[in-house]
């Protein structure tokens, strides 16, 4: 493994550990994901908590502040995580800089938001063609075409 990988360990509500192998780039969400689908938990009945704080699974573990080898804890969450849908600010910087902003629904797919705005729409945008891109955190985020 290269010197720049680490590992966390997860106390299952059940009293199991596992082990899971983490990059700079992956999202806490991924790793409750991991450890509820080895165990058979539902992962948005879950969170993860280190020492007393309930951990912000959006986040990369590089943003996390968490040690090598940190021991995390499985918790049920007190309200679900897939919860009512609000309204969130957007902007989406273009490749030539210029900004584009609009509010929408969390709940929306990165598609709507591309296609809300007439500077990201293409007209000829099919299976075989171009495909856009949002870089999120380092991540490239490709949406789901529904292309029927």
């Amino acid at each position: 493994m290269a010197a720049s990988g680490s590992a966390v360990s997860v106390l299952t509500p059940n009293g199991r550990r596992q082990t899971v192998k983490v990059s700079a780039n992956t999202p806490l969400l991924q790793v409750l994901e991991d450890v509820c689908k080895k165990h058979g938990f539902n992962p948005e009945e879950h969170g993860l908590k280190f020492q007393r704080i309930v951990l912000d699974l959006s986040l990369q573990w590089r943003f996390a502040s968490l040690p090598n080898n940190a021991k995390l804890e499985m918790v049920v969450c007190s309200r679900p995580q897939t919860g009512a849908e609000s309204a969130v600010r957007i902007a989406l910087q273009m490749e030539d800089g210029s900004r584009l902003q609009g509010s929408f629904s969390s709940g929306q797919s990165l598609w709507d938001l591309l296609t809300h705005f007439p500077q990201t729409r293409t007209p000829d945008l099919d299976a075989s063609g171009p495909t856009p891109v949002c870089v999120y955190m380092r991540d490239e985020v490709r949406p789901a075409l529904d292309l029927y």
